[in-house]
């Protein structure tokens, strides 16, 4: 599997040829009827530990009693997709990739139309610590080694991207106990983030667990859509389990 660019923070990993995002991106559409609709002009099909469990008022009903099925829905649709995703991220970390859909929702698919498509103004700055919410079937080695990835399927037509600085999880939580939380939206307002550009096909995979950001686009266009697959991992001590 091809790399087309590697740095501590990001890894750009070639996973879909052109015609094989525009065919699975069929196939997400195909399924409209049973995206989940999150705000306006913003849904996911599958479901997600940062919506419907770290941050869910009712995380059995939204999550727990929901991801078996929403998993059986993606493995019949994308079983493919997550078989090259797995190998890709196997090559590319030189250790052994799974899968566990019976305790962990699958990666699945964000989906942004027209006005969902951010062009700007809207702080979501974040730290991916999803793994914090679920529980783990074998030892975790430990918490830094863990990986968050956006396979590009369909970008609007000013592209998409995204935003971060090197600023990490652990420098955060130093200076909250030091009572400087306020230091972390200071450095998202003051300093110019990095932006790395998506493209259809090539998965983009945060190594390093830094403050990012949905990249905002400077306009948008009748018809444009923005569906990415999305997905993190976590290593145990038999490799890495990738999961949303």
């Amino acid at each position: 599997m091809a790399s087309l660019l590697v740095n501590p923070v990001m890894a750009d990993l070639v996973v879909l040829d052109p015609a094989g995002a525009a065919d699975v991106a069929d196939r997400v559409r195909a399924l409209r009827p049973r995206w989940i609709e999150r705000a306006e002009h913003f849904w996911t099909l599958g479901v997600a530990t940062y919506l419907d469990l770290a941050h869910s008022a009712d995380p059995v009903r939204a999550y727990h009693e929901r991801f078996e099925s929403q998993n059986a829905l993606l493995t019949e649709h994308f079983g493919d997709v997550h078989t090259a995703v797995g190998a890709a991220l196997a090559e590319h970390l030189g250790a052994p990739t799974r899968f566990d859909s019976g305790r962990a929702a699958l990666p699945g698919f964000h989906i942004f139309e027209e006005l969902g498509i951010s062009t700007g103004g809207v702080p979501n700055e974040h730290f991916d610590l999803q793994y914090e919410a679920l529980p783990w079937a074998a030892e975790i080695v430990h918490p830094r080694q863990h990986i968050s990835f956006t396979l590009a399927i369909r970008l609007p037509h000013e592209g998409a991207a995204l935003e971060y600085w090197n600023f990490t999880v652990e420098e955060s939580r130093r200076r909250r106990r030091m009572g400087r939380a306020g230091d972390i939206r200071r450095i998202a307002e003051t300093k110019p983030p990095t932006r790395h550009p998506y493209q259809v096909g090539v998965m983009a995979v945060q190594m390093r667990s830094v403050l990012h950001r949905i990249g905002a686009v400077p306009r948008l266009w009748p018809g444009d859509q923005r569906i990415t697959l999305q997905g993190h991992g976590i290593r145990d001590t038999a490799g890495w389990v990738l999961y949303w």
